[in-house]
């Protein structure tokens, strides 16, 4: 019988955590060709999961030809040769397990991708909030046809939610929702035209760059600094498009000062318009507003804008959950006509039924009191973590930067030069132990600008995942992959 440990599935669902177990070791050889697999209710039964969990698994390795059903027989693995000097792709988000004789590392924590899910508090307020649509709305709303820009009803609590949140009016016309960050990327990269420049943050999420790039934009990469991008080399870049994470960047975690904001806006007011607005504009990515931990919100670009040039994008992936794929944009007024002539051909791309469950929490102030609580506990959870931390052989020599941000901090460990080599050998050690970090080197395009200059190698600590009972178990890891390398 196959035995597969379900509880070190991390941030994957069962069934994809189970198929891709299953698809690794018919890889590589543990499910020999021809082998039988066991009945889906068997497997079920032994795994402790339900007999969907199973038949999805098992429809989507059907699916992908790694294993043939046959009629009344059963589910045999197929046979699958491997051509020399090809490795099997596996997919490096499945955390390291055991090995099949309990030997090999064990993830206790992943700090470089962020939970896919908030908690099951988020879980259990979607799911109430869809039974709600499909049981309290009429047919009419949620299976008429809709505005291409999104349910105006959604862009009404949106605006309603801005105002009381991030203290600005912003006409919902003016609002377009998309089905997540990336689609909002690629439809601003359309507005602005192929073939310009965009100007992005160096460290940054390689996900903005990617996508500008797939869409035909150049990428010129930009340093950043305590304070933030270094406006003053935009000069250099000929961008007429600049995309900033100003209240909480990433992967930093900087919060761009005040005389960079109004030097960015200033940059943008520049621009000489053709009539549909200002030729430069500043993309403001406000991801993790919700979550700064300490202090009053910082006021967003938006706000101080009076020339047009702030696209304002945002999301529900860390406050609910990514797998939703609900974002927003706020266009200044001269790109909202500019989308009217090219882009409203475009269907929504996100189903009437979840814009409407949106729409309802927002109404009715339980994303808000849901937000709240998650703040609190996450700030728990970090103040846990730095305090264990302070309690261990690392402390005095380990520093969580910018902690209150948002949902991720830097954590400044010593080394013997803080080069991205050192920041890797402290990662690799870290992961022997069952911790994976995330070097700040690997979000640069240049590495010299994941570099403070002090001799300290820096991780991206994604937190929200973190486990609170393995808390003591990783900060002993991470004090054994310091003194591993010779870092302290």
């Amino acid at each position: 019988m196959l035995s597969y440990d379900m509880s070190r599935r991390g941030s994957l669902s069962r069934y994809e955590y189970l198929y891709r177990r299953m698809r690794d070791d018919i890889l590589s050889g543990a499910i020999a060709a021809g082998d039988r697999l066991p009945s889906k209710r068997r497997l079920a039964d032994a795994l402790g999961v339900s007999l969907v969990t199973v038949e999805n698994a098992y429809a989507q390795l059907v699916a992908e030809g790694y294993v043939t059903a046959l009629e009344r027989r059963g589910y045999y693995a197929n046979e699958l040769p491997v051509p020399h000097g090809v490795r099997p792709h596996v997919a490096a988000s499945v955390s390291p397990g055991p090995t099949d004789d309990g030997k090999g590392p064990r993830l206790l924590a992943d700090f470089s991708s962020p939970a896919t899910l908030a908690d099951s508090s988020a879980a259990n307020l979607w799911e109430r909030a869809l039974r709600q649509t499909l049981s309290q709305e009429p047919r009419e709303e949620l299976f008429a046809a809709q505005p291409p820009q999104g349910t105006l009803r959604l862009r009404r609590a949106i605006a309603r939610y801005l105002r009381g949140s991030r203290g600005v009016d912003v006409d919902p016309s003016r609002i377009v929702v998309a089905a997540g960050a990336q689609a909002i990327y690629a439809m601003v990269a359309r507005l602005v035209g192929s073939g310009g420049t965009v100007a992005v943050e160096d460290p940054g999420y390689p996900r903005v760059w990617q996508t500008y790039a797939a869409c035909g934009l150049n990428v010129a990469f930009v340093p950043t600094d305590r304070e933030g991008m270094r406006v003053g080399e935009l000069s250099r870049t000929g961008a007429t498009l600049v995309h900033v994470m100003p209240s909480h960047q990433f992967p930093t975690g900087c919060v761009t000062s005040a005389s960079r904001r109004y030097r960015l806006l200033g940059w943008a007011a520049e621009g000489s318009g053709d009539g549909d607005g200002p030729a430069r504009y500043v993309v403001e990515d406000d991801y993790d507003c919700e979550f700064r931990m300490s202090g009053r919100p910082i006021p967003p670009l938006l706000a101080s804008d009076s020339s047009g040039s702030v696209i304002y994008v945002n999301t529900f992936s860390k406050s609910l959950s990514s797998a939703l794929r609900l974002a927003y944009m706020v266009l200044p007024a001269g790109l909202a006509q500019a989308w009217e002539r090219s882009l409203s051909f475009l269907s929504c791309t996100v189903s009437v039924v979840d814009q409407v469950a949106l729409a309802r929490l927002l109404e009715s102030g339980d994303y808000e009191r849901h937000v709240s609580r998650y703040r609190s506990q996450q700030r728990a959870l970090r103040d846990r973590f730095v305090s264990a931390m302070g309690e261990s052989s690392l402390s005095g020599i380990a520093h969580a930067e910018e902690r209150d941000s948002g949902l991720h901090f830097v954590l400044a460990l010593p080394s013997g030069d803080g080069s991205p080599d050192a920041e890797r050998a402290i990662a690799r050690a870290a992961l022997e132990g069952g911790v994976r970090l995330a070097p700040l080197c690997g979000y640069a395009h240049e590495s010299r600008n994941a570099s403070r200059g002090d001799g300290l190698c820096r991780f991206v600590m994604q937190y929200d995942g973190l486990e609170p009972d393995c808390i003591p178990q990783v900060v002993e890891v991470l004090a054994r992959a310091v003194r591993s390398v010779g870092a302290g």
